[in-house]
């Protein structure tokens, strides 16, 4: 083959290697702790996933002692979501991260999580970084409901009342506070 044919062949191949975007995957490894607060939720064989983009990146089940490891591969991702679920518990957000110092980090998650406050004493998602639509979560049997009918009568039903948002279950969660916006709980 000629010289001419070979820079044809693997020029364009070699162009694309160095201009291509690759992220090497990330390995967690990572513990649940209980928080000290009463309504402390188990650690033991505690589902254990994060999102980024509003996809799931990776699941995992912690070990009896509240240890994990996780594995993905990050894309365009801007934020990573890691949540926890069990039998008894809802959907948690344990935390929001935006970047990893390293390929493979070690994390360790309070459940539920410290809240954060704002200096107006306001509890902060920690998702979207905002207080006013934030509510405590009062857990019970008669939950209160108010109904909301809009200009075309359509009617829906809120759990949110006097500043409140009302769980209706009886058991109670791990979970203390509920962001309307990201309809999360925390």
């Amino acid at each position: 083959m000629s010289l001419l044919k070979l820079l044809f062949i693997f020029t364009p191949g070699f162009l694309f290697n160095i201009y291509s975007s690759t992220t090497n995957p990330v390995y967690i490894s990572g513990k649940l702790i209980k928080s000290s607060s009463e309504d402390a939720g188990y650690v033991a064989h505690v589902i254990v996933f994060v999102k980024g983009a509003n996809k799931v990146l990776a699941r995992t089940i912690t070990d009896d002692k509240g240890k994990f490891e996780l594995s993905f591969t990050p894309a365009d991702e801007k934020s990573f979501d890691f949540y926890c679920t069990s039998v008894g518990i809802d959907t948690i957000l344990l935390a929001s991260v935006t970047s990893f110092e390293s390929d493979t980090p070690t994390m360790t998650f309070l459940l539920p999580a410290k809240p954060i406050k704002n200096k107006f004493g306001k509890v902060i998602c920690p998702l979207c970084r905002k207080s006013n639509k934030v509510y405590t979560i009062i857990y019970g049997d008669n939950p209160l409901v108010r109904i909301q009918i809009n200009e075309r009568g359509d009617t829906t039903y809120s759990p949110i009342v006097n500043g409140k948002y009302y769980s209706g279950s009886c058991a109670g969660g791990p979970a203390g506070y509920y962001c309307d916006r990201d309809k999360i709980k925390f």
